[in-house]
């Protein structure tokens, strides 16, 4: 009975040396992209694309804008419709594609 008892204390012993090592866990970024809202942008629209066009320089890639939906050639220039569009009244707030560049 002690034998059997020494045997399987052995073989578990054994069994669990013989155990590949877990993998190390990889790090995930803890810092997302940030995006906020872009007021220069979305305050340009007030006084008109051109306005608008100049202050959009001094967002980035992700911001939130809010454009009048009287110009949607410039919800379609601003916008990135892959992500939510919502229309709230006489405006349409999206995310912003990227930041217009400069004319030539």
């Amino acid at each position: 009975m002690r034998f059997a008892f020494a045997f399987m204390a052995l073989m578990m012993a054994s069994g669990a040396n013989a155990q590949v090592p877990a993998p190390a866990q990889q790090l995930r970024p803890t810092a997302l992209p940030s995006s906020s809202y872009c007021l220069p942008a979305s305050a340009g629209f007030l006084q008109g694309d051109a306005k608008a066009s100049e202050e959009m320089h001094k967002c980035a890639r992700g911001d939130t804008v809010v454009i009048p939906a009287k110009s949607p050639g410039a919800v379609a220039r601003v916008c990135d419709f892959s992500k939510s569009i919502v229309a709230i009244g006489d405006n349409v707030v999206c995310v912003m594609v990227f930041p217009e560049r400069a004319s030539k």
